[in-house]
Parts: structure tokens; sequence; C-alpha cells
């Protein structure tokens, strides 16, 4: 099958959703990608995406251009984050491609992507994969703001995005989302005329395979995409409020934050407190593999965590609130510890510090979860069942037109 594949950024090791999906699918079929680069660091990672891709265009779209289109969507309907992606080069490649008849399924990631794609609604099989509810992620950010402005424009963008989420939702042949909850999010936001799929997030296992890295049994560390707000939240409200108190106890303790692209709120406490944010690492493995501890203090979240499921796949004991877990069929005890406020996430980090037999325990439960749940070739296996899906639905609608006429 030749699949059109269009998302809104670079596929990657760091956005490792659509990158496997990729990588998965081109073992049997024909993928064509088109996606955006937003600055010039996603030039690093074509020539890894072109080893699985048909064919690749990467369309530039400048950052006057996102602003414009932020500034226009202020007096409209449209979604900020929409409105920022939005490009319309990228919009008429699509619809040359689809136009060209080489085209046999369109794949669309995100609802940053959708309004590039209306043309090609209808003329072949489309799927929306909206890997999480967005209007749960800023229903809860709105909780946590305190600024006044910023609070009515993440109103805004709920209201917005809870839209275009339900509209999106009833264009296309199939929809599928990443976890559970996201999906009665997506199910109970408005009438739904199709299925959702949950075809969940996974991990390379080969990539993140248990090596022997030397665990330094001082070292506490948080992993994740340093440019999206959960993960900064996470990490300065992990510094302002957790490690002060296990700094207080055990001063030995070390905390590397690794991520890419931090912004200078977190940037700024590389060398304080022993703590150390390493922002240009192009392999994560090593840094969390030799980790005592990986925490996970999200306290805003939709989709899966990534970063607890590395973590487990690589052999480290995880801590991690409870809003990490809803996404993940893990029972906390067994694969991983939850704590939620402070004096209990200082608490847990200890106990998978000192208490060796549940370290162990927690190591082999952890990988052993992973393994059976979250493989990237058992979940496109799922998701190309999802594309026969749409296939059938869209030939069904092409009778159903005929018939009426």
């Amino acid at each position: 099958m030749r699949i059109l594949f269009v998302v809104p950024n670079v596929p990657s090791l760091i956005r490792t959703r659509p990158f496997n999906f990729i990588r998965e699918l081109s073992r049997i079929h024909e993928v064509s990608v088109l996606c955006l680069a937003t600055n010039e660091s996603d030039d690093q990672f074509a020539s890894e995406l072109k080893r699985y891709c048909h064919s690749l265009d990467i369309i530039r779209l400048p950052r006057w251009r996102s602003l414009s289109n932020c500034l226009l969507a202020l007096f409209s309907s449209k979604s900020l984050r929409c409105a920022y992606f939005y490009s319309p080069s990228l919009r008429e490649r699509v619809k040359a491609m689809v136009d060209s008849g080489g085209i046999d399924l369109v794949h669309v990631e995100h609802l940053k992507s959708v309004p590039m794609v209306e043309d090609a609604i209808g003329k072949v099989p489309t799927v929306f994969d909206a890997v999480d509810s967005i209007s749960m992620f800023e229903s809860r950010r709105r909780k946590i703001i305190q600024n006044p402005l910023l609070q009515v424009f993440s109103w805004m963008e709920w209201k917005r995005m809870a839209h275009w989420e339900e509209k999106a939702s009833q264009q296309f042949n199939s929809v599928v989302i990443s976890s559970p909850i996201d999906k009665e999010q997506y199910s109970t936001s408005g009438q739904m005329q199709k299925g959702i799929h949950v075809v969940p997030n996974a991990v390379d296992l080969e990539h993140f395979g248990c090596q022997q890295f030397e665990t330094q049994k001082n070292l506490i560390v948080f992993c994740a995409k340093l440019d999206y707000f959960p993960n900064q939240d996470a990490a300065l409200y992990f510094v302002r409020s957790v490690w002060p108190l296990l700094r207080a106890r055990r001063s030995e303790l070390q905390l590397e934050i690794v991520g890419s692209n931090p912004p200078r709120s977190v940037s700024e406490l590389n060398g304080k407190n022993n703590i150390r944010v390493l922002a240009s690492v192009r392999d994560v493995r090593p840094h969390v593999g030799r980790a005592a501890v990986a925490v996970c203090p999200i306290r805003l979240r939709a989709g899966t965590q990534f970063k607890v499921l590395e973590a487990m796949a690589l052999g480290v004991p995880v801590v991690a609130t409870r809003i990490c877990c809803p996404g993940l069929a893990v029972e906390p005890g067994k694969h991983l510890l939850v704590a939620d406020t402070p004096e209990e996430f200082a608490s847990a980090v200890e106990l998978a510090l000192d208490n060796h037999s549940l370290r162990a325990n927690l190591i082999r439960a952890g990988r052993d979860y992973v393994e059976r749940n979250h493989d990237w070739t058992e979940c496109v296996r799922v998701l190309c069942d999802v594309y026969a899906e749409a296939r059938a639905d869209f030939e069904g609608s092409r009778e159903v037109l005929a018939l009426s006429q």
C-alpha cells in the first residue's frame, strides 16, 4: 500500500511515535512522508528518517509565518496550535500528491496537521492519529497557570481545541489515539460518527535494551523534551519542591535533567545544587541507563509518557506522579512507585534507592511490562488493522454516494 504520512514535525528518535510508525510500516508498505521543519536543528534527523521513506519532503515553516498565522487566528475560531503550524505549501503538496493518483491512504498525525490535509478527505481513505487529547491537557494546564492573561489564552485554546477535536474526529475514515483515557475524552466530547482505536505508544526494545550501564548510586535523572510545557513544569516543580527535601537528607545526590531545547528557566539551573542540565544529547540511553532512579514528576499530561516506558525498558526504577499512570496498565508498587506530594515523592525516591529487593523487583517487572505491552511491532499491526477498516469505510461511503446519485 502507498501511504502518505503527514506530520507537523520531523519524525526522529526524539519524536518517536511517528518515527517508529514509519520505520515499521516501511517493512511492508511504501511510505511517503511530508513534514514541517520549524528550525535548522531539524535537519539532523533527516538522514536517519530517509532510510525508511519512499520519499521525504521537509517543508520549511519560517517563524514569522507561524507568528503571523497566530495573530490572524486570534480573531477567528482557529486553535493557536493549529495556526502556528499551518503551511500553505504543505497543504498544496498534499493535494498534488493525492490528485496524482499515487496515494492509497493518508495518515495524518496530530490535530496541528488536520487543516493541511482537508483537500484529501473524500478522495482517498484517511486516518487521523490524534495522539492525545489537547483539550484535556489545556483543561488541566489552566489549573496551575497563575498569570491572568495566560489563563485567558489557555481558556480560549481549550474551547477551540475541544471544537476542533470533535470536528476532526468526524472527518476521517478512522481515528486512533495513544491511550484509553484520551480515547474517553474524545468519545465524550461530542457525537462520534467513527470509532476510536487505541494504538499505544511503545519502545524500540532493541534500542532500549537492558544494557549493562554501570549504575551511579547517587544519580537521579529526569529525561524529557524540554521544549514541551508539561516537561518544563515538571522539571521546575521537582527542583523547587522535591529536590531540596532530598538534598537536605542526602547531600551527595546528583540530578541530571536531560532534554533538548530547555527554556532559560531550566538551563540556568545547570551547576547549582548538584544539578546538571544536558541539552545536546543525541543518545539518552547512557544518561538514563546509569541512573539509580528515573523520576517523572509530571503535573500535566495527555497521552502516554515515553520517559516512563524508556526508563523501565532500560532497567531503571521509576518514581512518577499518579497522573502519569492512567495511559499505562501499570500497577503502582510493582512496576513503578507513585507519589504526588513533594514529601511523598522524596520518600519514594529514597525507598527506590535504599530497598535493594524492591529495586530488583521494580527493574524486573518494569522491563517485563514494557516487553508485553509496548512493542512497536505489535502496535503497528494494530495500526494496519485500522488502515484496513478505513479503506473499507471509504469504499462504503463511495458506494452510498453512487447509489444516491
